[in-house]
């Protein structure tokens, strides 16, 4: 039985090809190299224009009045892309190496998340529906908790992540400001 959130020393299993290939590569660097960075972590923020974001598409969806159902039972611990690359530069600074989760404090559920974007953003929370993984059919397997800890990272860093609310928060500010997508 897993602990969630997962801490860097948690024995890591794929479910999947993609799970196999990311697990293959962090095996192969640390091999290599002993004294290189990993990065575990999963973002949010303004996608390009080739690629939408998560976020992207629960905001453009509930703006265009389309309905969004997210998953209430997958859980992770998301970050907003500018505390990712800020922790980033922060441990290259300081001369850290392994692996570390860059993640938020916060684990909550797709639909969760869905919830609070619309909040921060007014748009209508009654368009987000929430469903069950099991319920489509189908799909690819995929983890249903991806949620990580970045104990590691607060106490090596020396400071606390800020919460998912602030992050949107700042994710709504950059659109403000028309800092909202790469171009």
């Amino acid at each position: 039985e897993v602990n969630y959130p997962r801490s860097e020393s948690t024995i890591v299993t794929a479910i999947n090809q993609y799970g196999f290939t990311k697990l293959a590569a962090e095996n192969t660097i640390l091999q290599e190299n002993p004294t290189a960075l990993i990065i575990r972590t999963n973002f949010f923020g303004w996608g390009s224009d080739y690629r939408k974001s998560f976020s992207d598409f629960i905001i453009n969806s509930l703006r265009n009045n389309i309905a969004v159902n997210l998953y209430k039972d997958v859980f992770y611990t998301p970050i907003i892309i500018d505390e990712l690359v800020l922790c980033i530069h922060n441990l290259l600074n300081l001369n850290e190496f392994g692996i570390f989760n860059i993640v938020g404090n916060e684990r909550i559920s797709k639909h969760e998340f869905g919830l609070k974007v619309a909040t921060c953003f007014d748009l209508n929370l009654s368009l987000i529906k929430p469903i069950k993984y099991d319920e489509k059919l189908n799909l690819v397997l995929r983890p249903k908790d991806m949620s990580l800890s970045n104990k590691k990272l607060i106490k090596v860093l020396q400071r606390e992540i800020p919460s998912i609310d602030d992050q949107l928060f700042f994710l709504r500010k950059q659109e403000k400001y028309r800092v909202s997508s790469l171009k």
